[in-house]
């Protein structure tokens, strides 16, 4: 019953050891969980901080491709404009046709107009039109309201023909503008 009594209290001091042994291990593997654990957020953290500075890096380069892309766009278009005006000012006197530039005076061609007008949208300006221009002249001044209406209607269908006449030139609709002193403005756009 001695063997057995001592054999009973060797195992339980053997299961307290490996109980405190367990123990000793348990918080052992926490630990070292718990620094495992650490390490990956700290390396998850380095990773996303790492991604966001890359991230907006990528992100600034592409604004600057943009800019840069925007800036070669406006220069191929500038120099589209240039050689269209360049090519419309040789053609100036293309489809050009007879006005009176003043409605009792002499005619003219409207080539030389048109040269003119081209020479302001070289300028990237625009050009007046003569108020008083019209297709068919007048012998005397209106005094009827019936030689004014003639008369403006003239005034009238040259401008309509002269813008059709530079918009075949440059190869788009030119904008025309009525000032409020009745005159009109040309412009290349």
């Amino acid at each position: 019953a001695l063997v057995e009594a001592a054999s009973l209290e060797a195992d339980s001091m053997t299961q307290k050891q490996l109980a405190q042994n367990l123990d000793s291990m348990k918080a052992s593997f926490d630990s070292n969980l718990n620094r495992a654990v650490q390490s990956v957020k700290s390396s998850n953290e380095n990773f996303d901080a790492k991604m966001n500075t890359l991230n907006q890096h990528v992100m600034n380069e592409i604004g600057a491709l943009k800019d840069e892309i925007t800036a070669v766009k406006m220069l191929l278009e500038e120099e589209k404009k240039q050689k269209t005006l360049d090519r419309a000012l040789k053609l100036a006197y293309h489809g050009s046709f007879t006005y009176y530039p003043h409605s009792y005076r002499v005619q003219e061609e409207s080539g030389k107009l048109a040269e003119g007008v081209i020479g302001w949208f070289l300028l990237g300006e625009g050009a007046f039109l003569p108020s008083d221009a019209t297709l068919v002249q007048s012998q005397t001044q209106y005094t009827t309201k019936e030689q004014r209406e003639k008369e403006d209607a003239s005034k009238k269908a040259f401008r309509a023909k002269f813008i059709e006449q530079i918009k075949r030139l440059i190869k788009r609709e030119p904008r025309v503008e009525k000032k409020n002193d009745g005159s009109f403005v040309i412009y290349y756009s």
